[in-house]
C-alpha cells in the first residue's frame, strides 16, 4: 500500500505541473523533494511552451502575464485533484460506495472548474493574440494535459 501510495502521489505531482517531460524524471524522485521538483517541471514546461508558440517580442510581453496567472490558478484547481487521488490512495483498499460517489462528484466538479479556467483565460488571451496563436497554445495545453492523463490512467488502479 505505501508503494502505491508513492506512485499515485508521485504521479498527481506530475498533473497539477502538466509536464510530460518531468515524467522520466518522476521515476527516481523522493516525495521530501516535491517542491524543488515542481519549481523545475514548471521551468522545463514554461520552455517547452515558449519553444513552440513563436511568439514576437510584443505578443511575448501580453502573453507570459497571462501564462502565469493561469498557471497559478491552474495549480490551485490541481492541488485539489492531488488532495482528491491522496484521498483514494489512503482509501482504496476500504472503499465505500459513498466514498466512492463523493469522490466521483469532487472530480466532475474538478474538471469543471479545469474547463471554467480555460474558457476564462483564452476568452482573454483571445483578445491579445492571434487567434491561430491561442489555438496553439490551447492544443500545446491539451497535448501536455493528455500525455500526463495517460501516465494516471496507467498508474492508478481501478476501484475495488
Amino acid at each position: 500500500m505505501k508503494s502505491l501510495c508513492r506512485i499515485i502521489l508521485i504521479t498527481a505531482a506530475v498533473v497539477a505541473l502538466l509536464m510530460p517531460a518531468a515524467l522520466p524524471v518522476m521515476a527516481g524522485e523522493k516525495p521530501g523533494s516535491m517542491e524543488a521538483l515542481r519549481d523545475a517541471l514548471k521551468a522545463d514546461k514554461k520552455a517547452y511552451i515558449e519553444q513552440y508558440m513563436q511568439l514576437t517580442q510584443a505578443e511575448a510581453k501580453e502573453f507570459w502575464p497571462y501564462y502565469n496567472s493561469y498557471q497559478f490558478d491552474l495549480q490551485k484547481i490541481n492541488d485539489r485533484l492531488i488532495k482528491l487521488i491522496d484521498d483514494y490512495a489512503q482509501n482504496y483498499n476500504d472503499l465505500s460506495d459513498q466514498d466512492a460517489v463523493k469522490m466521483v462528484n469532487e472530480y466532475l466538479i474538478i474538471e469543471r472548474d479545469q474547463v471554467k479556467q480555460k474558457e476564462l483565460y483564452f476568452r482573454t488571451l483571445n483578445k491579445t493574440l492571434p487567434a491561430k496563436k491561442v489555438a496553439r497554445y490551447l492544443q500545446l495545453e491539451n497535448k501536455i494535459n493528455a500525455m500526463v492523463r495517460f501516465e494516471l490512467a496507467a498508474k492508478i488502479p481501478l476501484v475495488k
